[in-house]
């Protein structure tokens, strides 16, 4: 069986028996981690076309055309199996959803009650961050018509498109694919948190790389110049969730395979 022979990075929060366990000796460790081509996935999360955080969506649009491109086009010449996980609502948009069935709807459970997952009447006050004024939706609503996945991808007719992560896993589970290389958007935000995500898969106990540098967070005001809330979710990956690896080392194992 082909094989992706790919260096990856995880960080390592304990030390040998003869070093202190303390968190200032924790450090970053890197291995050749072999991966069946047939039993590897490349999952694509949420590259989307527009955003209501300006800064964001543009730079999400440069590493699409920079970073993520390539990651794709060298992802198809090894043989890896390609899924798009763009959002339930863009999914729809593609006849690809119904290459694998999508999972019969379950039955929702009764609590909490429903009036209290909508946040109406007196449980209004509850209402999440983004639902206080004043609101995403004072900037989203303008464009939600308009989501689509970037223009800089080609959906090709022989790729996998999911709309849940219970989806995903079916698909996985009928190609028997253990192994899953992530890129896409936003790492602190749909990539560790989707259903489909980061998260949610290593839990189901695939073996997850997220590919670092064809991905970017939604920073905060004093972590914008550093990207260091992208960073950290990296570092959560590296650290609890799987590993990870950059696009030259992936390269490198495509070309090597």
């Amino acid at each position: 069986m082909r094989e992706l022979n790919l260096r990856v990075r995880y960080f390592q929060d304990s030390t040998p028996a003869d070093v202190p366990c303390r968190e200032t000796h924790f450090i970053r460790r890197e291995f050749e981690m072999p991966m069946p081509v047939a039993q590897t996935a490349l999952v694509l999360v949420d590259l989307w076309n527009v955003h209501f955080i300006e800064s964001w969506i543009e730079r999400a649009k440069q590493i699409t055309v920079d970073c993520v491109v390539p990651v794709i086009d060298a992802a198809r010449r090894a043989g890896v199996t390609i899924v798009h996980a763009p959002s339930p609502p863009v999914a729809a948009q593609y006849p690809q959803l119904q290459r694998h069935k999508p999972p019969e709807p379950s039955v929702p459970s009764t609590w909490p009650p429903t009036a209290f997952r909508a946040r109406e009447g007196d449980y209004a006050v509850y209402r999440g961050p983004r639902s206080q004024p004043p609101g995403i939706g004072v900037h989203w609503d303008k464009l939600e018509s308009e989501l689509a996945v970037s223009p800089a991808i080609d959906v090709q007719a022989d790729d996998f498109v999911i709309a849940t992560g219970t989806q995903l896993h079916e698909l996985l589970e009928e190609r028997q694919i253990l192994h899953l290389l992530y890129a896409g958007f936003a790492t602190n935000w749909c990539v560790l948190g989707r259903d489909y995500g980061i998260r949610s898969m290593a839990r189901y106990g695939y073996n997850i790389v997220l590919l670092r540098d064809a991905t970017t967070g939604v920073e905060f005001p004093d972590t914008f110049d550093t990207l260091f809330t992208t960073e950290i979710a990296i570092r959560e990956v590296e650290q609890q969730l799987g590993f990870s690896a950059s696009n030259g080392d992936f390269f490198e194992a495509v070309d090597r395979r």
